[in-house]
């Protein structure tokens, strides 16, 4: 890649998290062509479209954390409930807490588990649920418990509560 476009690459992915977080999912293309000191046509062969440059800004701000967390979750000497209740307690800090208005963003894309696949933390969570409860659908189970953090279920100030219930509903799911 030429040294421009990967300038060009990181300043987009920069500028388009930037705005998606202070302005919300609503943030047109034409808006981030223009922050970022490019044309919109550049987005669109770059990203594809305007999913494809919200997925790339989640994965990119993901990416740490996912290595991380995806560590702890092999970890084989920790029970695997333990390690699913921590995962999911994991996801909802950043899901709900650091990166609400980006993943709004990839809600309206259907990537967070509300479509048809999950990503790759939700796969992640519906393997260990599965080891937990081999009986049960862990991928059905996953989305439902992913599927509880959406941004619509998110009161302002009843972050807290949300997380309680979150957390509980794993555990529900785990059983005892």
């Amino acid at each position: 890649m030429r040294v421009d476009a990967v300038r060009n690459h990181r300043v987009i992915i920069q500028v388009a998290g930037d705005l998606l977080c202070h302005h919300g999912p609503g943030v047109s293309m034409d808006a981030i062509a223009s922050a970022a000191g490019v044309g919109k046509g550049t987005l669109f062969r770059r990203f594809g479209d305007r999913d494809g440059l919200v997925r790339a800004v989640v994965d990119e701000r993901t990416a740490q954390w996912w290595i991380a967390a995806n560590e702890r979750a092999a970890d084989v000497a920790v029970p695997a409930r333990e390690r699913a209740i921590r995962l999911v307690d994991e996801m909802f800090e950043l899901i709900v807490l650091r990166l609400r208005p980006l993943m709004a963003a990839m809600e309206r894309t259907e990537c967070t588990g509300g479509g048809a696949s999950l990503p790759r933390w939700g796969v992640q969570l519906a393997e260990l649920i599965a080891e937990v409860r081999p009986e049960a659908d862990g991928e059905f189970l996953a989305k439902v418990i992913i599927g509880s953090m959406r941004s619509e279920m998110v009161e302002p100030g009843q972050e807290d509560t949300l997380r309680v219930n979150v957390l509980a509903l794993t555990s529900s799911v785990l059983g005892d």
